[in-house]
């Protein structure tokens, strides 16, 4: 398959997941393909396949300095790995995202501009996130475990 129609195929294929982060976060079927193994299970082998099972990348490129890990994006499929790569991630922050403002009582209404902004540019979604989070929870931390254990009832 031509790399281009690759790429068009997974970043217009993630778009319904964040569409039902955005607008069905509670729906069953959300969290049944959001919040499971579905899109990894989905986009990794392509990565995977990309990363190994296409052209190699240049001879020069390498992940230990900056012209190293230029010359890798010099290939057209090492690009597009990265690219699988990011919307892999980014999706996982934003399912996260969501997951944690349910849990602790944020309004979905407050995550909407989070998600929007993470798949845009995922760390500074993900930084709006925690930020919103402190005002409206006065939490910094990630720790789960305390908050999952009263939401499971122990």
């Amino acid at each position: 398959m031509p790399l281009e129609a690759l790429f068009k195929i997974v970043s217009y294929g993630i778009l319904p997941f964040w569409l039902l982060l955005v607008f069905a976060p509670r729906w069953k079927w959300t969290w049944r393909l959001v919040h499971s193994p579905v899109v990894l299970l989905l986009l990794t082998p392509i990565y995977a396949y990309l990363l190994v099972g296409h052209a190699p990348g240049p001879s020069d490129g390498n992940l230990r300095t900056l012209f190293g890990v230029m010359a890798l994006f010099t290939a057209p499929n090492l690009v597009l790995a990265g690219w699988v790569h990011y919307l892999i991630f980014d999706l996982f922050v934003g399912a996260w995202e969501a997951r944690d403002a349910k849990h602790r009582g944020i309004p979905h209404a407050y995550v909407v501009p989070c998600l929007v902004a993470t798949l845009a540019a995922g760390p500074v979604g993900l930084l709006l996130y925690v930020v919103i989070r402190f005002f409206t929870r006065h939490e910094l931390e990630y720790d789960e475990a305390p908050h999952l254990m009263s939401v499971n009832g122990q």
